[in-house]
């Protein structure tokens, strides 16, 4: 970090616990690979988009390689927000902890509404019909 400051490189030190998404989680993605090498998938019936390709997901075999890249690869949220614009979605809602997702996606498309579940009383206040 250090070393790009003085290069006047822009660079911020992520709170994470893991350096997820990144070829350092490889043996988390090999471990991964072996479980759901074993379960059987079946085609979507719901819309899926897969945030290692931005894209909508709509073969039980692409699934499961996509699933066990996205350990590794870099996640496109803006890509896949986008796709679920374009497709009609204009209410997301967010469910755990904070709300640095429902951040995210305003910033990407200002005239959706997004709400964010972080604990039971929450769930209440959420009128999904809305």
């Amino acid at each position: 970090i250090l070393d790009l400051k003085s290069k006047s490189i822009k660079n911020i030190r992520l709170p994470v616990s893991a350096p997820f998404h990144c070829k350092l989680m490889k043996k988390a993605t090999d471990i991964m690979a072996k479980e759901i090498t074993k379960l059987e998938f079946k085609d979507p019936k719901n819309i899926l988009i897969s945030n290692v390709t931005g894209k909508e997901v709509t073969r039980a075999s692409l699934l499961k390689d996509l699933l066990i890249k996205q350990i590794e690869c870099r996640v496109r949220w803006r890509e896949s927000v986008m796709l679920m614009v374009n497709k009609g979605v204009n209410k997301f809602i967010e469910i755990g902890p904070g709300k640095v997702l429902s951040g995210l996606i305003k910033r990407i498309d200002k005239n959706v509404k997004v709400s964010a579940i972080n604990n039971e009383e929450d769930i209440k206040l959420i009128n999904i019909n809305d």
